[in-house]
Parts: C-alpha cells; sequence; structure tokens
C-alpha cells in the first residue's frame, strides 16, 4: 500500500494557517482530491458541548467515546499520557478515502510544508532552518530559491499542490462483458478447448443463439463475433445455455444479426 501523501502549512501563531486552508480547500476538491486534515492544537481543546450525552459520558470517566450517525461519525480520546505521537495520529486517517492529509501545525515534524509567513508579525521566518520546507507564501517577496506565492495566488498555489501529487494508479480495465446464450446445435470440443469462436446471433424474440463459426460457412471460416465459454473443456449440447464473451465493441450495442430459431 502506497503511503498517503502528506502536505504541511507552517508558520508562527497569527499568520492565518487555517484562514488559508478554509479558502485552499475548496480550490482543491474542484481539482479532484479527496483531502482530510490534521490540526495542531493546544493541549486544553475541548470539541465536545457540556451538556451533550457524549460530554456526560467523557465526564463519567469513559476514556473513548464515538458519535455516529448516518451523515457523520467523531471519535473523542483522552489522553492523559501526553500528546500521541503524530504516527499514531496519521494511522487514525483512512488513507484509501484520501489523496492528500493537509497538516496544520506540527512545524517541529519532517514532512514536506509550506511555510507563510507575514512580516507584520514580527517573526523570523523558519524555512532557513526547515529543510522540509517545499514553498513559501508571504506577503512580500524573500530572498529565496523556494516557490514563492501571495496568500491571495490561491489558484496559484492549488496548482503547486497538485504538481507535487503522485500521478494516480490507472484503474483495472473492466472485466469483458459476458452474455448467456442457447447453443443452436452440438459444439463440438475435441481439443478439450477453455474458449471456442462462436457465432452469435438472435432470434425474433431477442433470445440470444450461439452456433460454432465453423458452422455457419463450412467452406471458410467466418469471422466470429464471439468466444464460448466451455466450462468442462468438454462438447456443448444443442439447447445448452452458455456464457459468451463479444469480440468487439460494436456489438456491445446488441446490433447482431437475428436469425430464425430452428428448434431441431
Amino acid at each position: 500500500m502506497s503511503p498517503l501523501p502528506l502536505l504541511g502549512f507552517v508558520a508562527w501563531s497569527g499568520t492565518g494557517k487555517t484562514t488559508l486552508l478554509e479558502r485552499l480547500i475548496p480550490l482543491l476538491g474542484q481539482r479532484g482530491l479527496r483531502l482530510g486534515v490534521l490540526k495542531h492544537t493546544h493541549h486544553d481543546f475541548d470539541m465536545d458541548k457540556p451538556g451533550k450525552d457524549s460530554h456526560r459520558l467523557r465526564q463519567a470517566g469513559a476514556r473513548q467515546v464515538m458519535a455516529a450517525s448516518d451523515r457523520r461519525h467523531a471519535l473523542i480520546c483522552e489522553t492523559p499520557e501526553g500528546e500521541p505521537p503524530l504516527e499514531a495520529l496519521l494511522a487514525r486517517f483512512d488513507r484509501d478515502q484520501l489523496d492528500l492529509l493537509l497538516i496544520e501545525g506540527f512545524k517541529h515534524r519532517h514532512f514536506p510544508k509550506i511555510e507563510l509567513h507575514r512580516g507584520a508579525i514580527g517573526r523570523p521566518l523558519l524555512f532557513p532552518d526547515d529543510p522540509d520546507i517545499v514553498a513559501l507564501i508571504s506577503d512580500r517577496p524573500q530572498a529565496t530559491t523556494l516557490p514563492q506565492f501571495r496568500f491571495e495566488d490561491l489558484d496559484a498555489i492549488a496548482d503547486f499542490v497538485c504538481a507535487r501529487l503522485p500521478i494516480r494508479d490507472a484503474q483495472p480495465p473492466l472485466p469483458p462483458l459476458r452474455l448467456l446464450a442457447r447453443a443452436q446445435e452440438a459444439i463440438p470440443n475435441p481439443a478439450g478447448e477453455t474458449c471456442l469462436s462462436g457465432y452469435l446471433a438472435q432470434d425474433a424474440d431477442g433470445c440470444l443463439l450461439v452456433r460454432p463459426a465453423s458452422a455457419v460457412m463450412p467452406s471458410a471460416l467466418p469471422a466470429a463475433n464471439c468466444l464460448i465459454e466451455c466450462a468442462t473443456n468438454s462438447a456443448i449440447a444443442p439447447g445448452e445455455r452458455v456464457r459468451i464473451r463479444l469480440l468487439s465493441e460494436s456489438n456491445s450495442r446488441c446490433d447482431l444479426p437475428h436469425k430464425k430459431f430452428d428448434p431441431t
């Protein structure tokens, strides 16, 4: 399983990390990305509300409480032993459901990060001492070879984020279309093949009929339009129902020859 791509946004407090992400996430969503967010916050935060059932259960002593509905669920864990390792927090995310995990904070940990900087904050730049910073968002140009963006360059920032992502694996091809047809005559299989060339048609009622391709024109083998699957590697009796696979996309539209069915 490939690792979940991470991209952090780091800055001194008051720079506007959350505000930027709030504006950037919709643009990344429009580009088809499924996003997760991990936010570092102060030690005594509480998302729960006093008086709610989940809060009452935690107050009663439950170490973990999950609230769940048909639209979302949330797990609240008490950690009196201290902040969990970053790796443990990352493991909580379902990587099969995400293309990118955005991380706000955790600036002292090692993963790719974009630094946000505002001169009015009066704090030093982070990138000179952090080799994990891959780009800079600033309200004024800085002396660096890193890609630089202004806070309002949201489309350019979104393009930069997308360009860093690995190319998604190609989706596996769909399995071939398989249909059921009735053998119009005996279909010999002396060599015990798993598939035989066949000629597929349909009667006036639309029922699919199949016969060996060689039976249509004995003097010359016609172009088969299907493959007959031989499940038991043996001959197929007249009237037996068999699975067939179409050979051409044109036949997948069911523009098959109409044949009058001869029950004999």
